[in-house]
C-alpha cells in the first residue's frame, strides 16, 4: 500500500477482510455440501435449501440495509452485520438437523445483506479519491479471487481432516477481527437517527416481497423449465412488485432508494450494464462446472481446483486495477473489460469441443475472469463515485441486488439453453449456451459506449477515526 496513508491503510484492509467474510462463505459450504448432506440425512433435492436460504433472506433485506447504513452510519451497520453473521455460523455448527440449519444460514444472509453496501459504501464515504480509493477498489476486487481459493481448498481440506461443521468456524474468528477494527477505524455518525422517522418501511416490504419472487421464480425456472406456470407466475408477479416498489420510492418521504439517484446518468447505466455483465458471470460460472463434470469427467472437487485458473486470474485483475485506474478513465476501463469479457466467453465457446481441460477451460476462464472482474468493480467505482455520502449505502445496495438476481439467472438461462440440446449432443451443445452468455456483455459494452459520460467529482469524505 505504498502512497497512501497509515490511517486509511486499516480501513482498506477493514474493506478487504469484511469483502472476504462475505464471499468466502458460499465456496467453503458448496465444498461441504455432500458431506453435510449424508452426516444428516438431507436428500439431495433439500441440499439446495443450505445454499438458497441464504441468498433468499439476504436478497430481500439488502436496499433496506443499504439505506440503514445511510441513515444509522457504517460503524453500526459492521457491528450488527458481522454479530448476526458469527451467530448464524456458530449455530449452523452446532445444527442437529435441516430445519435449525436453514435458520441459521438465514441468519448468516440477514448479516451478510447488512454487510454488503456498509462495508463498499466505506470506500467512497471514508477513503478519498485518488491512490487511496484506487487501492481499496483493487483489494474489494482481489478479495473474490481470494475467497475462492481459500473457500475451495481450505474448505475442502477441513471438511476431510475435521468434518463439515468446522468450515463452518472458519468466519468467526475473522469476522471477531473485522469488529475490533470497525471499532477501531470507522466514526459514528455525527447525528444519531431515530428508526421511525427514517425507515421507508412499505418500501422494504416490497422490495423484500419482490425479490422473494423474483428469486424463487427464476429458481423454478431452472427446474420446472421457461413456461412452466408456476415460475412463470412467480417471475410476473415478482416483476410487478418490483415496479410498484419505484412508485411507491418516489411518494415516500424518506424513501429506501432515492429516485434522485437515477437521476444522474452514470448510475442509471450502469443499473442496466451491471445486470447484463452478470448474467454473463452467472452462466459462464455454471457451463464451467457442469463441462468439467460432465464433459471432462471430472469429480467435483476435481472441478472444484478446475476453478483456479479462474480465481487467480481475479485476484489479478484486483491487483492491477489500482494502477490500470491511475492511468486510464473509468469508462475507458469498463469499456476495454467487457470487450476482453466477450472475447474470453468467445474463446470458451470456440474451443468447447476439445477435449482438453487447458484448452476447453483454463485459457478462456482466465480470460473471461480479468475481463468480468476488471469491469465489475470499475463500473462499481464509476456508478457510485459521484453519488453523496448520504446516498452511498442505498447506491451501492440497489447494485447489490442487481448482483443477487443477475447471477442465477443467468445460470439458468444457461442450462436452459444447454438442455435444448438434449442429454446425447455431445461437448458441442456447449458452444451455443456460451454464445448466448457472450451476448450479454456485448450488449453491455455497446450500451455503455452509448450512455456513460465523463462524470464530475463530488468530495463525499469523511473523517476516518484516529
Amino acid at each position: 500500500m505504498e502512497g497512501v496513508s497509515p490511517r486509511y491503510r486499516l480501513v482498506i484492509f477493514l474493506v478487504g477482510l469484511t469483502q472476504l467474510i462475505v464471499t468466502i462463505d458460499f465456496s467453503i459450504v458448496t465444498v461441504a455440501l455432500p458431506s453435510l448432506g449424508r452426516d444428516l440425512h438431507i436428500p439431495p433435492a433439500a441440499l439446495s435449501w443450505v445454499i438458497s436460504a441464504g441468498a433468499l433472506a439476504g436478497g430481500c433485506l439488502l436496499i433496506l440495509a443499504g439505506r440503514a447504513a445511510d441513515i444509522f452510519g457504517q460503524r453500526l451497520c459492521l457491528l450488527v452485520g458481522l454479530t448476526l453473521f458469527v451467530a448464524g455460523s456458530l449455530a449452523a455448527a452446532v445444527a442437529p438437523g435441516l430445519p435449525m440449519l436453514i435458520a441459521a444460514r438465514a441468519l448468516q444472509g440477514v448479516g451478510g445483506a447488512i454487510l454488503g453496501p456498509a462495508n463498499f459504501s466505506l470506500i467512497n464515504v471514508l477513503v478519498p479519491e485518488g491512490a487511496p480509493r484506487r487501492m481499496a477498489m483493487g483489494v474489494f476486487g482481489l478479495m473474490q479471487g481470494v475467497s475462492l481459493i481459500i473457500g475451495l481448498l481450505v474448505g475442502g481440506a477441513v471438511t476431510t481432516q475435521l468434518g463439515w461443521r468446522w468450515v463452518f468456524g472458519l468466519n468467526p474468528p475473522l469476522a471477531i477481527l473485522a469488529i475490533l477494527l470497525t471499532l477501531r477505524c470507522v466514526p459514528k455518525p455525527a447525528t444519531p437517527a431515530r428508526l421511525d422517522s427514517h425507515i421507508d418501511w412499505l418500501g422494504a416490504v416490497l422490495i423484500g416481497t419482490a425479490m422473494i419472487l423474483l428469486l424463487l421464480g427464476v429458481s423454478a425456472m431452472g427446474k420446472e423449465g421457461w413456461t412452466a406456470l408456476r415460475p412463470l407466475a412467480m417471475t410476473v408477479a415478482g416483476v410487478v412488485v418490483f415496479a410498484l416498489f419505484f412508485v411507491a420510492e418516489g411518494r415516500a418521504r424518506e424513501p429506501l432508494a432515492p429516485l434522485s439517484m437515477f437521476g444522474r446518468r452514470n448510475y442509471a447505466a450502469a443499473n442496466v450494464i451491471m445486470p447484463l455483465l452478470l448474467v454473463a458471470v452467472g452462466g459462464v460460472f455454471v457451463l464451467l462446472s457442469v463441462y468439467m463434470q460432465t464433459g471432462l469427467k471430472m469429480s467435483a472437487m476435481q472441478s472444484g481446483l478446475g476453478m483456479m485458473p479462474y480465481a487467480a486470474a481475479v485476484i489479478v485483475s484486483g491487483q492491477a486495477l489500482a494502477p490500470l485506474m491511475a492511468r486510464l478513465p473509468n469508462r475507458v476501463i469498463i469499456f476495454g473489460a467487457s470487450g476482453l469479457f466477450v472475447l474470453g466467453i468467445t474463446m470458451l465457446a470456440v474451443l468447447s469441443d476439445q477435449p482438453n481441460y487447458w484448452l476447453a477451460i483454463a485459457l478462456g476462464s482466465v480470460v473471461t475472469a480479468l475481463g468480468a472482474t476488471t469491469a465489475f468493480i470499475t463500473l462499481l467505482a464509476e456508478a457510485t463515485a459521484d453519488i453523496p455520502a448520504s446516498q452511498q449505502g442505498a447506491a451501492s445496495a440497489v447494485m447489490f441486488t442487481f448482483q443477487a438476481l443477475g447471477v442465477p439467472l443467468g445460470a439458468t438461462v444457461a442450462l436452459s439453453v444447454l438442455g435444448l440440446a438434449g442429454p446425447l449432443a455431445g461437448l458441442a451443445a456447449f458452444r451455443n449456451a456460451y454464445l448466448v452468455m457472450a451476448a450479454a456483455p456485448l450488449l453491455a459494452l455497446v450500451f455503455g459506449m452509448l450512455a456513460l459520460r465523463p462524470a464530475p467529482r463530488t468530495p463525499v469524505v469523511e473523517a476516518v477515526a484516529s
